[in-house]
């Protein structure tokens, strides 16, 4: 994937290597910093972002409220010749429970100079939740018929919304939440189930709502 943002006299450039990652993978590439201008340029500061943003925000063309997670400079007080330009690499270390990308956000790497955060060049990255999380949830997908209605980030957790199949195993189960991540090596799990039963208010039968929560960690290795 490539975007350029351009803030003369420079032209920054930045290459990355894929198209989409799993929480835990690395993200890297090279950025690209060009003179356009016939007079050599001091750059004060060069630096590459991975900042999680919400997708409301550009819509409504507010200043974006984006949560940092690793910044690196990767160029500072420099001289760039006239028609001269600077080819540097990085990378970023995805966490094994960073936020996934979901209807309302993702992360993002934003590119550029010293004020990159409200200035700069910006690359939206599509992020999966981790393998040992997908092959978790397949178990309940395909051995078990539950329907899977979304993921999205939910705090430092990933939230999935699955609905049980129309059969009498699961006759009071309206659907269940599940709270997950890998954490130190941890597949932690906290499951909310919505339960539907018959109550008795005075002579009538209602419908009656209530919450199962159970939680549980799978050390991994």
């Amino acid at each position: 994937m490539r975007s350029v943002y351009i803030q003369q006299p420079l032209e920054y450039q930045i290459d990355v290597e894929g198209e989409s990652w799993n929480q835990g993978e690395v993200v890297k590439g090279q950025i690209r910093i060009r003179n356009m201008s016939s007079k050599t340029v001091a750059v004060k500061t060069s630096q590459i972002i991975l900042a999680h943003g919400l997708k409301k925000a550009f819509k409504e063309g507010t200043m974006v409220p984006w949560e940092v997670l690793e910044k690196q400079v990767v160029a500072q007080d420099i001289a760039l010749q006239a028609g001269s330009e600077l080819t540097l690499g990085w990378n970023f270390n995805l966490s094994t429970d960073c936020p996934i990308t979901d209807k309302q956000g993702g992360l993002y790497l934003l590119f550029g100079g010293d004020e990159t955060l409200t200035e700069g060049g910006r690359l939206n990255l599509q992020i999966n939740l981790h393998p040992i999380l997908q092959n978790y949830l397949q178990t309940f997908t395909t051995q078990f018929r539950f329907l899977e209605k979304y993921q999205k980030r939910k705090s430092e957790l990933t939230e999935v919304k699955l609905i049980p199949p129309d059969s009498r195993e699961y006759p009071n189960m309206d659907y269940v939440l599940c709270f997950l991540r890998i954490h130190d090596e941890q597949l932690e799990a906290h499951y909310r189930f919505k339960m539907s039963g018959l109550g008795r208010t005075g002579e009538k039968m209602t419908v009656t709502k209530k919450n199962r929560e159970i939680e549980q960690s799978i050390p991994q290795g």
